[in-house]
């Protein structure tokens, strides 16, 4: 079986975004429930243009434990559990992203099943990757993302290094952080991820994806796939 990494287009504000992400191949979207976020979108939004995505789209899409027509990813900051819950389910959201600092307990009291749970780990050190057994042990899916300044939690375009990985079985973790059409061949070349995740770098501005830019990442994405074929 050909290995080609899944693909998460985070960030979405709009249905035509949306919509042109699954068309190119997008195992799954990702809405921002984070306000701080230049990407936010508010959940009576998201549950409206999700509801005419799930009437539109045909294709069955995979992504971790979930199988569905439109596989929708919530992202999550540091949020009140049960803002939290409530949103997932008025939305009807299949997977919960936390992206902030919260801990195993957090997760635990969650109350939510863990194979539908992924928690993003920002490496900056050896010691941070330390973070992602952890969680992989407390029975969650872990995305590695790129250290951000204080007060940001992804989308900053920055790329993990390499460096950081090196040793690390990356056959179920997703990859996250500057990630586009210009590196992706040789990402999934060396590194192999579970999946990927991308968001600022295929953009025109924060919010609004840049479709040319998607298309020749999907192009390239297939092309590395079938090299390693």
């Amino acid at each position: 079986m050909t290995y080609i990494p899944s693909v998460k287009i985070c960030g979405l504000t709009n249905a035509a975004d949306a919509r042109q992400s699954l068309r190119l191949g997008a195992d799954t979207i990702g809405f921002i429930f984070y306000e701080k976020s230049p990407r936010y979108i508010r959940p009576e939004d998201a549950k409206l243009l999700i509801e005419e995505l799930r009437l539109s789209e045909k294709t069955v899409k995979k992504f971790l434990s979930a199988q569905r027509n439109v596989i929708v990813t919530g992202v999550f900051v540091n949020e009140d559990p049960l803002r939290l819950r409530k949103i997932i389910e008025d939305a009807d959201i299949d997977i919960v992203q936390l992206s902030g600092n919260e801990p195993i307990e957090y997760i635990e009291k969650l109350g939510i099943d863990k194979k539908f749970i992924i928690k993003a780990v920002h490496v900056k050190t050896k010691d941070d990757v330390g973070k992602i057994f952890l969680y992989k042990e407390a029975g969650v899916k872990v995305l590695v993302d790129s250290f951000a300044s204080r007060g940001k939690f992804g989308g900053t375009g920055i790329r993990v290094s390499t460096d950081l990985l090196n040793g690390l079985n990356m056959n179920d973790i997703i990859l996250a952080g500057g990630i586009d059409e210009t590196n992706v061949e040789n990402i999934v070349k060396s590194i192999k991820p579970y999946g990927l995740d991308l968001s600022s770098k295929i953009e025109s501005f924060p919010g609004k994806k840049n479709i040319d830019k998607m298309s020749l990442f999907f192009q390239n994405l297939r092309r590395a796939a079938d090299e390693i074929a």
